[in-house]
């Protein structure tokens, strides 16, 4: 028997929440750019509605391109950490930076200087997140050849991806957008 046909032991619930807490930075990527993103950057920041459209719609054609690479990449690599880990170590600490100055653009920067800062933070933010994203959802067939046990996995994944994404909606509008007392004119 191939060591890759042998039986291998059932996962633990410990291996099940430590696989989906990965997900958690997901949901909250998913919360902030879809439903806030085009509201900071219009509103607040005052960049054209237009232009912060054109921005997304830039990052998820880059992304197109590059997702299935990543993919590639990934199921090609060897290293003594396996082939899916390197990604998701290596992306780990500078998708939080990178989504912190997402969130901090420069102040006084003309409407072109902040579309492309925009475009270059947004292909920024998404391709470390796929880096890390990518090789951790190969990795559940990895850990386990059980159809079961590999549902589990996934199942655990999207709940923590949920539970980010819904802490992250319950974040912005009880800190972020919460109502504050009007600034008085003089």
């Amino acid at each position: 028997m191939s060591q890759s046909s042998a039986p291998r032991p059932p996962l633990t619930l410990g291996t099940n929440i430590l696989y989906g807490v990965g997900s958690v930075a997901f949901g909250i990527h998913v919360a902030a750019l879809s439903s806030l993103l085009m509201l900071f950057f219009n509103q607040v920041v005052g960049l054209p509605a237009a232009w912060v459209g054109a921005a997304m719609m830039v990052t998820l054609m880059f992304d197109a391109i590059c997702d299935p690479l990543i993919g590639e990449w990934s199921d090609h690599s060897r290293s003594r950490w396996g082939r899916r880990h390197p990604f998701m170590y290596a992306s780990a600490v500078p998708i939080a930076f990178a989504f912190y100055f997402l969130w901090n653009p420069p102040h006084g920067w003309s409407n072109q200087s902040l579309f492309i800062y925009l475009v270059a933070l947004l292909v920024t933010v998404r391709l470390l997140l796929n880096l890390y994203e990518i090789p951790s959802t190969a990795l559940a067939p990895e850990l386990t050849l059980d159809y079961d046990q590999r549902t589990r996995l996934m199942s655990s994944r999207f709940f923590f991806g949920t539970l980010g994404g819904a802490g992250m909606g319950v974040l912005a509008l009880q800190v972020f957008l919460a109502r504050t007392r009007p600034i008085p004119s003089d």
